[in-house]
């Protein structure tokens, strides 16, 4: 649910709809993180890296993607298991 609601954008006439959703799914990721040992993520990682990178680079509000970048460094830092994590951290 938390992965869908990354990528939360519907379309209201000229205008969308989804920024609150998408900041507070990158909460929840954050929240993961600091909830849960990296034994018990590590079967989420593999899908939850790359939703949250992509929200980062790539959302078109910037509180979404300093939201997703923040969950991406704070999963790096306590799960260690994301995948080239530093490396994708100072890139970005």
């Amino acid at each position: 649910l938390t992965l869908h609601a990354l990528q939360m954008d519907v379309r209201v006439g000229s205008a969308s709809v989804g920024a609150h959703v998408r900041d507070a799914a990158c909460y929840v990721c954050w929240a993961f993180a600091r909830a849960y040992a990296p034994s018990v993520m590590a079967p989420f990682v593999p899908v939850m890296a790359p939703g949250l990178l992509t929200l980062a680079l790539l959302d078109r509000e910037v509180n979404c993607r300093r939201a997703a970048c923040a969950a991406f460094q704070e999963n790096v830092g306590r799960q260690g298991c994301f995948p080239h994590g530093i490396e994708l951290v100072t890139k970005a």
